[in-house]
């Protein structure tokens, strides 16, 4: 006699395997945005460092225009290095004040990705959100 599993016993394992995907996939959401995040804060830290090093040569910050200002980053900061991922899930701009203060900025691509705003100051302070 050939032994096999019932209807009710496949069920029960669809039905087990269905709420491990609807648990684990926010789970495995916020990993990934977290990855993200943490891309895109590096990246500020290395347009402070950058921005240091012009404020030392040129006695001034480097700034542009809001938007995804990304490309031009890569270009006139890194001398052309794609250091910035200009094909990333951030959009990066500086905001320049006066000679003494900026601000960068990473902008999420898209407003419903989970992705926070992220900015840091000339201090290197990050901040997140509505605090920017």
């Amino acid at each position: 006699m050939k032994k096999s599993f019932t209807l009710i016993e496949l069920l029960v394992v669809v039905v087990i395997i269905g709420i491990l995907a609807a648990v684990g996939t926010p789970v495995v959401t916020g990993f990934i945005n977290s990855a993200k995040e943490s891309t895109a804060k590096n990246s500020l830290l290395s347009i402070c460092v950058i921005e240091a090093d012009y404020h030392t040569e040129n006695g001034d910050y480097y700034g542009t225009s809001t938007g995804d200002q990304t490309a031009l980053i890569n270009q006139k900061l890194f001398n052309g290095k794609k250091t910035l991922d200009e094909q990333g899930d951030y959009k990066y701009y500086i905001q320049r004040f006066n000679s003494s203060s900026y601000r960068a900025y990473a902008i999420p691509k898209k407003s419903n990705s989970g992705l926070e705003k992220i900015c840091v100051d000339h201090n290197n302070e990050i901040r997140l959100g509505t605090r920017c």
